[in-house]
């Protein structure tokens, strides 16, 4: 599938990673809809897209996600591609990885701030490919999931273990209808431009549902 007026729908796409991956594929000739809950940043990427649209929405919302799918497929007729992406949190190193009090981050770790990141990344990825995979039913298409694995985050860690493992599942049930499912990990302190090539590569490219890809620019 090459990209030339393709139909992407990314999300977390008003900052990070997943700017640059919107940013990626309009270059490469797709129509781009970026999605983000934040309306303002949102609207600044997508107002730089040749033919892109904004898409203000919480991916992790079911009704928000099926609403922003429902939406892209109304603007362009269809969608071909759903990337997800999401906040990845700043790596705080071995030397950072303690409390304040010198506990260990996985005893220091709240509640909040545990539910926080598997929400807006295990949960906005789930949401937001069933949608796409309602809407793809019938035409097939692409769906890649971007996660960030960092030994010094608990909560990072096991939102990637969980995207990984949504892939792997979500692939055996998409393929009857014509979609592939992928997944993207990409270390701590990802490169956002080389994570968005690998992304529009694998849109574009066929084989197995399942990549993976350790940043250079990641922590050890």
């Amino acid at each position: 599938m090459g990209m030339e007026d393709k139909v992407a729908l990314v999300t977390g796409a008003g900052s990070g990673i997943g700017a640059a991956v919107a940013r990626r594929l309009d270059a490469a000739g797709a129509r781009v809809a970026a999605l983000d809950s934040d309306s303002t940043a949102v609207e600044i990427v997508g107002g730089d897209l040749w033919c892109g649209m904004a898409v203000r929405a919480e991916a992790a919302d079911p009704a928000q996600a099926e609403s922003a799918v429902a939406a892209v497929v109304q603007h362009y007729g269809r969608l071909d591609l759903l990337v997800t992406t999401g906040p990845a949190l700043p790596c705080p190193g071995s030397d950072g990885a303690a409390g304040e009090d010198g506990a260990p981050s996985s005893l220091a770790l709240d509640d909040e701030a545990w539910h926080l990141v598997l929400g807006t990344q295990l949960d906005a990825a789930f949401y937001t490919t069933r949608a796409a995979l309602r809407a793809m039913r019938d035409s097939g298409g692409v769906i890649v999931a971007v996660a960030v694995a960092c030994p010094h985050l608990p909560h990072q860690s096991a939102a990637a273990g969980g995207i990984r493992g949504l892939v792997r599942s979500v692939a055996r049930d998409a393929e009857p209808l014509g979609v592939l499912v992928r997944s993207v990990t990409a270390r701590c302190t990802p490169d956002p431009a080389e994570v968005a090539d690998t992304v529009a590569g694998l849109a574009v490219t066929t084989g197995g549902p399942t990549w993976a890809l350790d940043s250079p620019a990641g922590s050890p």
